[in-house]
């Protein structure tokens, strides 16, 4: 696939806020218990978000002015505040439970510590996945002060709430909102937590898909004309470590095999359905939770240029071209043992012959082609095959 940027829409100009948090870094909420409660029973999947609040009264500083903020958390990302510092956030690698420790300040007299809790999807899959907790539930939230004195608050009286102020005033509508004024008469902030970030954009011409790139941002959540598309991360890169040029599915199932995109995020660009967009101006809104720089966001239109098949024996060959275009080329077709994936295949140990001509005469000059994959059809006989194992596939390349 080739990504084309539009010069219409190429730069964005920002407007921005601030989540407001008055609120909750007073401790603020709508609903108080002596323990830390399960996430998703509290939020009711209305948000991804929960506060979690509570004080504690400290007399002896010398003992808690330099302490260490201890967390144990079901997931999948917390973020603490005291005394409305922000002290950072942590996350889980793999959505299982971690412990987040940042040192914090405390003063003589009371204190408020604030901490958010995000869910990153929830499970739903396995035996007993409703039972998964999420959030500080079966968890603790500790001080560690001087000499490793330990004061436990997992029973203070907590006090919680849904969801951010910014969710339940709709920022994300086309509808201006009472109370909410947007920035844009100076420089946007970069890098800074729970920002909201809003830019008008003209849609792409054409009718080709269209996509937003999302580099350069962390991790929050994005709606063009007031629809969803969905969560983004693209600051968290996958290890540089595992992939290869090389590709077999066969055997026992590892989690290992196949891997690709190493080194980069899960996800860099999001579809944007053209059902969302209007003809004259549209909007993108952007909640930034952990802070990143939106300066190199851009739409683009996606068309397929090249296009790959991997196709065992006894399957179907289907290749289709995008946008009325044809097929033009076969780049490269090998019935026998191909090597590699799409961009890098090569020949294997052994091939049929007539691969490229059989593909060529089956494909070329049409929107639309596909035949059953036999070895038949690439004139291969049993007495051919009988230097490999029997085991055959047709990899096929080619340019719309």
């Amino acid at each position: 696939m080739v990504k084309k940027s539009d010069d219409a829409s190429a730069k964005l100009t920002w407007a921005w806020t601030m989540e407001k948090k008055k609120d909750t870094m007073l401790g603020k909420g709508i609903l108080k218990a002596h323990e830390l409660l399960e996430q998703k029973e509290i939020t009711f999947d209305a948000s991804d978000y929960l506060w979690y609040m509570t004080s504690v009264d400290i007399n002896d500083t010398s003992i808690w002015s330099n302490a260490t903020l201890r967390v144990k958390t079901m997931g999948h990302t917390l973020h603490a505040y005291v005394n409305r510092r922000y002290a950072g956030y942590q996350f889980s690698q793999w959505g299982n439970s971690f412990t987040y420790e940042k040192q914090v300040s405390l003063k003589k007299g009371t204190n408020i510590i604030t901490l958010l809790s995000a869910t990153v999807g929830l499970a739903n899959y396995g035996v007993g996945f409703d039972k998964i907790k999420t959030g500080l539930a079966g968890g603790f939230v500790q001080l560690i002060g001087k000499n490793g004195v330990t004061m436990d608050l997992s029973t203070n009286l907590w006090s919680y709430k849904v969801g951010l102020n910014g969710e339940r005033k709709r920022l994300y509508d086309l509808q201006p909102r009472i109370g909410v004024s947007w920035n844009t008469n100076s420089s946007y902030p970069i890098g800074r937590p729970m920002t909201w970030y809003k830019a008008d954009f003209q849609a792409p011409s054409g009718t080709n898909p269209v996509v937003v790139d999302f580099q350069g941002l962390g991790k929050g959540h994005a709606w063009v004309n007031g629809h969803t598309i969905g969560r983004y991360w693209p600051s968290w890169v996958t290890s540089t470590n595992g992939c290869s040029d090389t590709c077999d599915y066969r055997g026992k199932y590892v989690k290992e095999k196949c891997n690709t995109n190493c080194g980069n995020p899960s996800q860099r660009w999001y579809h944007v359905p053209r059902s969302f967009l209007n003809n004259d101006k549209n909007t993108l809104v952007l909640f930034e939770e952990m802070g990143g720089n939106p300066q190199n966001v851009s739409f683009q239109t996606v068309t397929t240029g090249i296009i790959c098949a991997n196709v065992y024996e006894g399957a179907q060959l289907e290749l289709s071209c995008q946008g009325g275009q044809v097929i033009s080329q076969i780049q490269f077709a090998n019935f026998g043992n191909p090597q590699g994936r799409c961009g890098s295949f090569k020949k294997g140990s052994w091939e049929a012959t007539d691969s490229q001509s059989v593909v060529e005469a089956a494909c070329i000059g049409k929107q639309t082609c596909g035949f059953t994959v036999t070895k038949e059809a690439f004139g291969v006989t049993l007495n051919s095959m009988s230097d490999n194992n029997g085991i055959t596939r047709l990899a096929v390349q080619v340019a719309c």
